[in-house]
């Protein structure tokens, strides 16, 4: 096809016939149509909305794999998947499960990380889910199929019991003077300041407005310099974007688990650096067997 002249919505619809019968294809990918036709996306945009409303105009039919499925679509199917499995399953159960490809939730990154995009989701949606606890249960441990919903325990589930009500607590942490891992975001703040200076920040100021927080962190060693920057406390680090909070006002987001994997800030999850901490303080002890 001659691409100086002017594409019409008309000769846009032409041309994906003739590319179909001489390729002899009822299912059209967008990809093959570039190709051949010489038009571009932009072109075949400037009068349609998707692809599936070009191939519709056609007469043909798109090939899905070229179309980005809506993040809550992805989910809605998850939240299907899980309640027809009766537990938080494996990646590669879900892919022969789910009408949709594992491959397109690899957007939000492993699937650790999708379940707690998963997580999220179901906050915001405020959608009916029995399998709550087994969904936190497999983001902390990362197991996935291995949390099961059952009325006997198996050895990777403990015995839990109903709820009456009373104070409740994280995970058990027992690091230093914190017993118990942060359950919200004052926890995170009184981790911070236990650590702080060992992850090479010094505290100016802490306050109820945004940001939370000022302080220096050293940027040279040999030289001791110091910048000052901007922190805000967040238990996750997407209830930062939750909250409406604007990125130009702030330097770091320090929270108990990163689960915001596009986040446009740094990110120091306390998680993550309390793991390095403890492991640096075995490799000690074992140094000093040895």
């Amino acid at each position: 096809m001659n691409t100086t002249s002017v594409v019409t919505r008309e000769a846009i619809i032409q041309a994906i016939q003739q590319i179909a019968r001489t390729e002899r294809v009822e299912i059209l990918s967008k990809s093959l149509f570039r190709s051949k036709s010489g038009i571009s996306d932009r072109q075949v945009f400037r009068f349609f909305d998707s692809w599936q409303e070009v191939c519709k105009a056609a007469g043909l039919k798109p090939n899905l794999q070229n179309i980005r499925i809506e993040d809550g679509a992805l989910f809605e199917e998850m939240r299907r998947v899980f309640l027809v499995c009766g537990n938080i399953c494996t990646r590669r159960k879900f892919h022969k499960l789910s009408q949709y490809s594992v491959d397109a939730y690899r957007r939000f990154g492993k699937w650790r990380d999708v379940l707690l995009k998963f997580q999220d989701w179901l906050e915001q949606a405020k959608a009916e889910f029995p399998l709550v606890e087994q969904l936190r249960l497999a983001t902390q441990t990362g197991v996935g199929g291995k949390v099961r919903l059952s009325s006997e325990p198996s050895q990777d589930q403990h015995v839990h019991w109903r709820s009456v009500g009373g104070t409740t607590y994280g995970s058990f942490l027992n690091f230093r003077g914190l017993q118990h891992a942060p359950i919200n975001e004052q926890g995170v703040v009184f981790l911070f300041g236990m650590i702080c200076f060992e992850l090479g920040f010094m505290v100016e100021a802490v306050r109820t407005g945004y940001p939370d927080c000022e302080a220096k962190r050293r940027v040279h060693n040999s030289r001791d310099e110091w910048e000052r920057v901007k922190i805000e406390f967040e238990y996750r680090s997407r209830e930062f974007k939750v909250h409406g909070h604007d990125p130009k006002e702030c330097d770091v987001i320090v929270c108990w688990e990163h689960n915001w994997p596009e986040c446009p800030l740094e990110v120091v999850e306390l998680k993550l650096e309390i793991s390095k901490l403890n492991d640096k303080a075995n490799s000690k002890v074992m140094s000093k067997v040895g």
